[in-house]
């Protein structure tokens, strides 16, 4: 990737599939660089016509202008196998001295790595929903990762794309991580008939969704208290859940085919006309989170002021 540059000198390619793709289409085309996509996503998402009003995006299904991008973004299911199919897709005609960024949720960095022909140059790169307002990305390297490149993109995240990046250089991230350990002691909960579904939102939305954007966990933890909680935590870790295997009410919901609000039904059930207001409704409330946030930055003591 170009070292010191504007995002109008910057040439992004997008590969890969789902409603995100259009968010990080978005943002990258607000912060000026010309954007390339190998196919359209989701033409029916509420991103689309965003999408379209924005000059600097354009839609190249032949691939014509990946040798001339600068970074490459793929963003795809969590699937090693089709992660390994998009990389050998573009690593013939990738530049050398691009950037190439990945989403890597439950994979290392090096299970990616292998067998693609620069590895040096292969970063992990999450982004979440919608991508165009939220102040997330996670930037993943390890001992392999070429350092100045992710130095100019952690710049460019920073100055001209509205995020606040954090890098974890370990070769792992950590999101889903924590969201998947939240989510597997929620099951634990359910399976063992302590509580329902809507128990469980209203715990987090009324809890945890007032204070973490404010202060994440280990800030809210000086805050109320830190010995409060290595006393709750001496009692409770005990009895947490530490399955291996998913729960039964995932499964069953899986098997059943309700697969979330897009399919009609996942553990709750939408009509048409509530897929698009909630929809519409968590947009417009994650752009009034963010300026929020933005009200109260949350400033790295090791960044300096």
């Amino acid at each position: 990737m170009k070292n010191k540059m504007t995002p109008s000198e910057i040439n992004i390619f997008l590969v890969g599939e789902g409603k995100n793709l259009s968010g990080i289409a978005i943002c990258l085309g607000n912060s000026g660089h010309k954007v390339s996509l190998s196919e359209y996503p989701l033409s029916n998402s509420l991103l689309s016509k965003t999408m379209e009003a924005q000059n600097n995006i354009s839609i190249d299904p032949n691939y014509s202008s990946l040798p001339n991008a600068d970074l490459v973004i793929i963003h795809c299911p969590e699937n090693k196998t089709l992660k390994r199919a998009l990389l050998g897709e573009i690593s013939g005609l990738v530049s050398k001295n691009a950037l190439v960024g990945i989403n890597a949720e439950s994979y290392t960095l090096t299970d990616l790595q292998e067998g693609f022909p620069n590895p040096e140059r292969l970063i992990g790169l999450n982004w979440v929903y919608p991508a165009h307002q939220t102040l997330f990305l996670e930037i993943i390297t390890n001992e392999k990762t070429k350092a100045e490149p992710v130095r100019e993109i952690m710049k460019l995240a920073k100055t001209y794309w509205d995020k606040d990046p954090y890098l974890l250089s370990k070769g792992k991230g950590i999101r889903s991580r924590l969201l998947t350990a939240m989510a597997r002691e929620s099951f634990h909960l359910i399976d063992k008939g302590y509580a329902e579904p809507i128990d469980i939102d209203r715990a987090c939305r009324n809890d945890p969704g007032y204070y973490l954007p404010f202060s994440g966990n280990f800030r809210y933890m000086d805050l109320m208290g830190t010995y409060i909680y290595g006393l709750v935590m001496k009692d409770l870790n005990p009895e947490l859940s530490n399955d291996k295997t998913s729960s039964k009410l995932i499964d069953d919901k899986l098997k059943a085919g309700k697969l979330g609000m897009d399919k009609g039904e996942g553990f709750y059930s939408y009509s048409e006309s509530e897929m698009l207001n909630r929809e519409e409704d968590f947009l417009i409330f994650s752009k009034k989170i963010k300026a929020l946030m933005d009200k109260y930055p949350f400033k790295n003591p090791n960044e300096g002021s």
